[in-house]
Formats: C-alpha cells, sequence, structure tokens
C-alpha cells in the first residue's frame, strides 16, 4: 500500500507539470485596479525581458514566461532595444480602462483573459507611429480597452524608444472617463498660454506695422519660436501638422527654441545698440547667433541619420550654458550705459538665464521625463519676458515720441525767434529802403522838374529865337530843335502823369505831338491829321523818347519837304496790335522821293532810333511815303 501511494503520488505530479505551460514555475501575482482610485503606476507590477534580436512575438513570450524577469534591479543592455513588460490584473467593476505613457517612440499593447479560450487583442500607439496605424479611439500615448468584474487579464506591452533615451517603462492604469477627464482639463491649461502667446504675436505684429521699430521684428520671432517650441514639445504640433509622418514634425522641435534664441539676441544687440556701446561684445554676440545656426544644422543631421535625439540635447544645452556666461559677461559690460527702458530687457535676459538654467538642471538630472515641464516652464517664462521686452520697447518710443515733441518744440521756438528776428531785420531794411526810395524819388522828381525847366528853357529860347530870324534857313532849324525839345517835354510830362513811371499811354503822347506840330509849322496849318490809335495801349519809358523823336522827324520831313505841290495835304498815323505783334504806320500824300535824293539827316535819325528800339522799319515811296514800323514781343517797349 506505501508503495501504491507513492506510485499515485508521482504519476500525479507527472500529469501536473505536463499540463502546466512551459518556461512557468513560478504564478505570477496579481493586482487589483479599482476604477474610483486614481491612476496606477505599472512599474512596481512589471516583469521585463530585453529583445536584442527583435524577434521575439506575442505568442511565443506568452509560453515562455520565464524569460522575463523582475523590473526591479534590471539594467538594459542597449537603450534601442526592444523591451517586453508584463503583469497580471483583475479588476473590482466592469469599465473602460486607459493605458498612458510618455515619450516613448512605438507601443504595442497586447491583453487577454486569463481563462481558456480567450482571444487577444492587439493595439499600437507611440510617439513615432504613423496615426494611420493607431486604433481608432487611441492616440499616440494612451490605448483603451474594457475589462470585466473580477476577470484576471494578462497585459503585454512591448517598449521600443528609438531616440537613445533609457527605457520607458513608466506606464499608468486608469478609469478611461477619468483619464478623459484629466486629458482634457491638461489640453486645456495648456490652451490659455498658447493662446496668450498668439495674441501677444499679433499685437507685437500690428505695434511693428504702426511703427516699422525693427526690434518688433526680433521680438515677434522669439515670442512666435518659443510658442511653437511648446506646442511642439506637448504634442499639439505633430497631431495637427504632421500625423502621418510624426518623424518629420519631431526633427524640428529643438530648431524652433533655436530660432527663439536668434529673435532673442538680436532684439538686445538691436534694442541696445551694442555695435556703438561695445563692439567687441557686439562681435562676440554675432559670433553666438552664426553658432546657433550651425548648431541648428548639426543637431538636424545628427537627429536624421543617427535618431540620437538625447546627443543632440546635450549638444543644445551646453551651447545654452554658454550663452547664459556670454550674457553674463554682456550684462556686467553694459549695464551702467542702459537707460530704465532698456534695464528692462536687461531684467528679461536675467529671466531667461534663470529658466535656461533651471531647464538645463532638470533635463541633467531627470532626462526625457523634464520634458513633461519644460513646456509649462517656456510657455510661462516666454510670455512674462516678452512682456519686459515689451514695456521696455514700448517705453523707449513713447519717450522717443516725448524727446521728438520736445524737440520739435523747441525748434518751433527756436523758428519763432529766428522769424521775429528776421521780420524785425525786414523792417529795419524796408524802414532803410523806404527812406532811401523816399530820398530818390526826390532827387527824381527835382532831376525830372530841372530836366522839364531846361526844356522849357530850351523851347522858349528857341520860340523867341524863330520870331526874330527873317531867315528861311535858319527858321526851318529852329523849328526842328522846337519839335524835338517839345516831343522830349510831352514823354517827360506823359510819365509824371502815370503813377508807375515806367509806363506811359500811347494815344495822348501822339495827339500832343500831332497838336504842338499843327502849331510850329502854321503855313502849314492846311495839313490834315489823322490818328488811329488803340487806347488801351501802353508802353514803357524807355521807348517814349526814341518814338517821339522819330514822329518829330517823320511830321517835321512831311511838312517841309513833301505838300509843296499837294493841294490837300495829310498825314495819316495808324497803330494796331496783330497777334504777339504791333505796328505803327505813318504816311502822307505828299510828292515822295526823288530818285537817287541823298539821305537827309532826318532820316539817317529815324533810321538809328527805330534800330535803338529794335523796331523793324518798311519804306514805300508810292503816292507819297509810308513807313511802318514793326515791334515784336521781344522788345522792350511793348508792354
Amino acid at each position: 500500500m506505501p508503495s501504491l501511494h507513492r506510485s499515485l503520488t508521482t504519476l500525479f505530479l507527472l500529469v501536473l507539470l505536463a499540463s502546466w505551460p512551459a518556461g512557468t514555475t513560478i504564478a505570477q501575482k496579481t493586482f487589483v485596479f479599482d476604477p474610483s482610485q486614481e491612476a496606477i503606476s505599472l512599474k512596481a507590477h512589471f516583469s521585463v525581458f530585453e529583445d536584442s534580436t527583435g524577434k521575439y512575438t506575442a505568442e511565443e513570450l506568452l509560453n515562455h514566461r520565464d524569460l522575463f524577469q523582475p523590473l526591479q534591479g534590471f539594467a538594459p543592455r542597449k537603450q534601442t532595444n526592444s523591451f517586453w513588460l508584463i503583469t497580471r490584473f483583475s479588476s473590482t467593476a466592469q469599465t473602460g480602462a486607459t493605458i498612458y505613457f510618455n515619450h516613448l517612440s512605438f507601443a504595442d499593447l497586447y491583453i487577454l483573459a486569463d481563462t481558456p479560450g480567450a482571444s487577444r487583442t492587439h493595439q499600437r500607439a507611440g510617439s513615432l507611429r504613423p496615426i494611420g496605424d493607431i486604433t481608432t479611439g487611441d492616440s499616440r500615448f494612451d490605448l483603451s480597452f474594457k475589462v470585466d468584474r473580477n476577470t484576471p487579464y494578462i497585459l503585454l506591452i512591448k517598449s521600443r524608444h528609438t531616440k537613445n533615451y533609457p527605457p520607458i517603462v513608466d506606464f499608468y492604469l486608469s478609469e478611461r472617463y477619468r483619464f478623459l477627464q484629466a486629458s482634457y482639463n491638461s489640453k486645456l491649461n495648456d490652451l490659455w498660454p498658447q493662446g496668450a502667446s498668439a495674441l501677444l504675436f499679433l499685437y507685437i505684429l500690428l505695434r511693428w506695422v504702426s511703427t516699422r521699430h525693427r526690434p518688433f521684428i526680433w521680438l515677434m520671432l522669439f515670442v512666435g519660436a518659443f510658442n511653437l517650441y511648446g506646442i511642439a514639445l506637448n504634442r499639439y504640433l505633430i497631431d495637427w501638422f504632421f500625423s502621418s509622418t510624426p518623424l518629420v514634425g519631431w526633427l524640428l522641435v529643438q530648431h524652433f527654441l533655436h530660432l527663439g534664441l536668434v529673435g532673442l539676441y538680436l532684439l538686445l544687440f538691436d534694442s541696445w545698440e551694442l555695435k556703438n556701446k561695445n563692439p567687441l561684445l557686439y562681435k562676440w554676440g554675432k559670433f553666438f547667433v552664426y553658432g546657433l545656426i550651425l548648431l541648428s544644422v548639426s543637431v538636424f543631421l545628427l537627429n536624421y541619420y543617427t535618431s540620437n535625439y538625447q546627443l543632440s540635447a546635450k549638444l543644445t544645452i551646453n551651447f545654452l550654458l554658454l550663452l547664459v556666461a556670454y550674457s553674463v559677461v554682456l550684462l556686467v559690460r553694459v549695464w551702467k550705459q542702459l537707460d530704465k527702458h532698456e534695464l528692462l530687457l536687461a531684467y528679461g535676459l536675467i529671466v531667461f538665464m534663470l529658466a535656461n538654467i533651471l531647464c538645463s538642471a532638470c533635463v541633467y538630472s531627470w532626462g526625457e521625463q523634464a520634458y513633461t515641464i519644460i513646456p509649462g516652464i517656456t510657455k510661462a517664462v516666454s510670455i512674462f519676458i516678452a512682456f519686459l521686452f515689451l514695456m521696455g520697447l514700448n517705453g523707449r518710443l513713447r519717450q522717443n515720441s516725448l524727446d521728438k515733441t520736445r524737440y520739435l518744440k523747441e525748434l518751433t521756438l527756436l523758428q519763432q525767434h529766428q522769424n521775429e528776428l528776421l521780420e524785425e531785420n525786414v523792417n529795419h531794411r524796408t524802414k532803410e529802403l523806404s527812406q532811401r526810395n523816399a530820398h530818390i524819388e526826390i532827387l527824381m522828381n527835382e532831376l525830372n522838374h530841372r530836366v522839364k525847366n531846361n526844356l522849357q528853357l530850351l523851347y522858349s529860347l528857341n520860340s523867341l529865337r524863330l520870331s526874330t530870324k527873317d531867315n528861311t534857313d535858319a527858321e526851318g532849324i529852329l523849328k526842328d530843335n522846337i519839335s524835338r525839345i517839345k516831343a522830349m517835354m510831352l514823354v517827360n510830362e506823359n510819365l509824371q502823369l502815370d503813377d508807375n513811371d515806367q509806363l506811359f499811354s500811347l494815344k495822348p503822347f501822339i495827339e500832343s505831338i500831332i497838336a504842338h506840330s499843327s502849331q510850329i509849322f502854321k503855313t502849314e496849318d492846311s495839313v490834315t491829321f489823322k490818328a488811329s490809335i488803340p487806347r488801351d495801349l501802353i508802353l514803357e519809358s524807355s521807348l517814349g523818347l526814341p518814338l517821339g523823336l522819330i514822329l518829330s522827324e517823320l511830321i517835321i520831313n512831311s511838312c517841309k519837304h513833301a505838300f509843296s505841290n499837294t493841294a490837300s495835304p495829310e498825314i495819316s498815323i495808324h497803330v494796331h496790335n496783330q497777334a504777339n505783334t504791333w505796328f505803327m504806320s505813318y504816311s502822307d500824300n505828299g510828292s515822295g522821293l526823288a530818285e537817287n535824293a541823298p539821305v537827309s539827316f532826318g532820316t539817317k535819325l529815324i533810321r538809328d532810333l527805330a534800330r535803338q528800339i529794335r523796331a523793324k522799319m518798311d519804306i514805300v515811296n508810292d503816292n507819297g511815303l509810308t513807313y511802318t514800323f514793326t515791334f515784336s514781343t521781344t522788345a522792350p517797349c511793348v508792354s
């Protein structure tokens, strides 16, 4: 009997071992999930297997659970290998559940009920997973499924991180509604600073449009780039624009940071006029700006060809620390040269340096997990710095406007003073000129009066001499002289009749010469004068004397030589305008000129006087003599 008992016991153990899954010698502990409680960290419940070949499947690992080892104390051989995580759990209620995580490149979830005949479901997620490979209802960083009450489940996750950071094993299990509510609140909290940054960017754009102040361009670059950097770290940029090609979106993240830094330092250099304040620091600043561009290109190539995001992040952080050192030197050297508005920009730079040091310490301490808090720090700090910069720029513009107003006011006062001095000088000069003109006018009146008296004296003497002469030749000479003197006197008299001594009327002038000639040549009283002269024709004074002498000579010649054999002597004088030219025609019906007659003194005088006033003279010897004088618009005598 004892031997039979031992045989049955051995057979039972063999059957039990034969029915147990291969490689499983110890049952895995099951934890309890309570949907009414907060999310559970699965890290403490996971066992892990590092798949260095990448060839294992979920089915193989579910059948060889002995390959797994406790996560505590596990050291990965290579960070980019695939890591399989397994655990068992049951739920206290039937509900929808969600597993969520951060940063992981690729995540594959396999879940099945630990009951006979249960089917296995497979869901995909991950930061680099195209949206088309993700199950509807899930996102890049969460996977949802349903669980029944008190049913044991096996949870198998394949984790593969390609960014060269340590493997991601921080997964959390939460009730679906609780997770969605927390996710909604998180997105809402992200929306406020994003909206504030967008409004701030729009305000800066409008300020630049209204002022054309170049530092506003650099401030726009700073605010816009840092806002995009925060949006990209929060994964919204990839979801909005690169959902099918997330790798491209992640390649751009650090470049937004570099672009924002370029805007920050260009703003400082431009606003502080660093080129004038400290040329050496300005040259070093340009070197760092070019260094940022070179760094951006290097980071892109490094991430694209090696996917070593950890190394590229450290390169950026180290360069940022160099910028901090440069900024400290910059502030020390130029602090005393800054005015109160430029100091606001200096305060913003100090805040940036402190935030830079804080974020760098977080990345070096926590690694990739630090990027869960960096977006919030970046947005808050960039908005605060932008407000400081705006206060500084607006204050400077306002001060410039006040200075401009003050300078304009001073310039206006100076101009008024200059105008007063100028007006005083003008009044003084005008008074002097008025006195001088009055003196000149007195002299001119005196001169005219003396000329008139002298002409009158000559006229009277010649007239007295004429009455005592019996010689015909002498009488003719005296009459000629009297006519010429009278013409001069008439010019003088007509000039005195007008307020403007530079002009005189032609019609009364010629009529006076005709009347006087009629009296002088009394023996020719039978001569008939016909005159047609426009009443409105005004001449310059320079034409008066030559024209008067010409008419006197013409009348003298006609009266002395033309009418000896003429029964009804007649002299005609016509003046008329045509376009821009005016004409004077003088004609008599006398005997005309004999052929080969010598040129008389009077004719020579007429020609010289006509040339003097630039008049063209034509003579027609037909039924008497006709003289035509043509005055063009270029003649100074036409008014």
